[in-house]
């Protein structure tokens, strides 16, 4: 653990000798402190508690929300529905072991601050922090603002990406398959064995339901959508998925992310 001092503390000094620092609020409350390095990999960023959270209040356009994330299961807060969207995909993609949003403050060495929107802990083992932004708003501003954050990842050894908004198709697929991330969704063994050998020879949605189960196709239904959210089935996401979508099996020795 690297020594830290208090974050008003911190301000001051990052202003006077010229140094980048980070500041974030620990699980249990505390405000911590500490200049840019490595040590930094030693804390617990994807525990940290928001350090902002926007007022909300009506016709305000960004919409706040609290989303749950299958991988984690829990909820993880976001001040916009493009945050929404960026959790939404990031738990899809399967990647993330634990996240948190608004982790820290970066006091740049120049003066300027900058608060990124999620830091992230993957199953690899690396450590990520993500900002969000349209494409449409990445002015020079903040390409430059995004420069001098990638430079702070790469001094500590973390890894730094930019998430902007999702292709509509992929969105639109991944919201119908979204609720049926959850635990409760999973197949029992016997489904689960029965509807990978229904796919194993590629099929539509709807005949691999009805194959796996005649008399209550729609509860096979929603095993297959948990069965995509979490791969063991593949499709082509870059069109549409629906019920005369082709899907095949795919071979998965890991457990599933939902926790089942």
């Amino acid at each position: 653990m690297s020594s830290c001092t208090s974050v008003e503390s911190s301000a001051d000094s990052s202003a006077q000798i010229g140094i980048d620092t980070v500041s974030w609020i620990t699980a249990d409350g505390n405000e911590r402190s500490a200049a840019v390095s490595p040590a930094l990999l030693h804390e617990h960023f994807h525990r940290a508690l928001p350090w902002r959270s926007g007022v909300q209040f009506q016709n305000r356009l960004n919409r706040h929300s609290r989303q749950y994330f299958a991988s984690q299961r829990t909820h993880v807060w976001c001040e916009s529905g493009l945050e929404a969207e960026s959790l939404l995909s990031l738990d899809f993609n399967g990647l993330v072991r634990q996240i948190a949003s608004q982790p820290m403050k970066i006091s740049f060495a120049d003066g300027s601050t900058h608060f990124p929107d999620f830091f992230a802990t993957l199953r690899s083992g690396d450590q990520v922090l993500y900002d969000v932004k349209l494409l449409g708003r990445m002015t020079d501003a903040t390409v430059e603002q995004f420069a001098k954050t990638a430079d702070v990842c790469r001094t500590v050894g973390w890894k730094h990406q930019v998430l902007h908004e999702l292709h509509p198709t992929k969105l639109r697929n991944l919201e119908w398959l979204r609720a049926a991330r959850h635990m409760r969704y999973h197949p029992g063994r016997p489904e689960l064995d029965r509807l990978v050998a229904v796919f194993a020879d590629e099929c539509t949605f709807r005949d691999g339901a009805l194959k796996a189960d005649l008399k209550r196709p729609y509860i096979a239904a929603a095993h297959i959508r948990h069965l995509l959210w979490h791969k063991y089935l593949r499709t082509d996401f870059d069109q549409v998925v629906t019920e005369s979508s082709l899907l095949e099996s795919v071979h998965k020795r890991e457990p599933c992310n939902c926790g089942a």
